[in-house]
């Protein structure tokens, strides 16, 4: 017959051996899996609001047009949230006068976008076109095309350029906590 502090020894270990699994699938999750972000600026209003906080997703995660991705900038040198546009062989028009953005010839449908887009001097002039007015880019192999959801706000691929995957730190996935916007999945 055991002993009533040899039970509860036994109970104890066995209750630091499950709290010490748990600290230990946290770490796993927080560390490959998920990663806990803060939005940082204007540039994905309407749908992300600044101080916004993300639960994002990263282990075996691939980008695809429309995901709300961060990205570690180097030219921004910090952590920038941004919608992917179009990926590696796409061809992108976008058309300012029309407020409209295609993608391999078909115009995509962007509720999310705040504004109509107004054109700056500051975006590559070489990607004009200049009988038609619109900006064209073919999107190379390994990199994404990305702009924010607050066209005239944001700092994106019409200034900064294309974006490797290895710059593609996660994918927008749960919003938990924020001043302006609701709480759930991020589209």
């Amino acid at each position: 017959m055991r002993s009533r502090a040899g039970a509860i020894a036994d109970e104890a270990l066995d209750i630091l051996g499950t709290a010490c699994t748990a600290v230990f699938v946290f770490i796993f999750l927080f560390t490959f899996v998920l990663k806990n972000v803060t939005v940082n600026g204007e540039s994905m209003e309407n749908t992300l609001y600044d101080g916004d906080r993300i639960v994002a997703l990263s282990f075996l995660y691939e980008p695809k047009p429309g995901d709300i991705v961060f990205i570690s900038s180097e030219s921004m040198k910090e952590v920038i949230a941004k919608r992917v546009i179009a990926e590696a062989g796409d061809v992108l028009e976008i058309d300012y006068s029309a407020n409209s953005v295609y993608r391999n010839g078909e115009k995509l449908d962007e509720p999310y976008v705040r504004e109509a887009m107004t054109d700056r001097p500051e975006f590559a002039p070489d990607f004009k076109d200049g009988k038609s007015g619109r900006y064209v880019y073919r999107v190379p192999f390994g990199k994404y095309f990305v702009l924010g959801d607050n066209r005239n706000h944001s700092t994106d691929s019409r200034i900064f350029g294309f974006v490797t995957r290895d710059e593609i730190i996660c994918k927008a996935y749960f919003r938990y906590s924020s001043d302006k916007g609701g709480f759930g999945t991020v589209e």
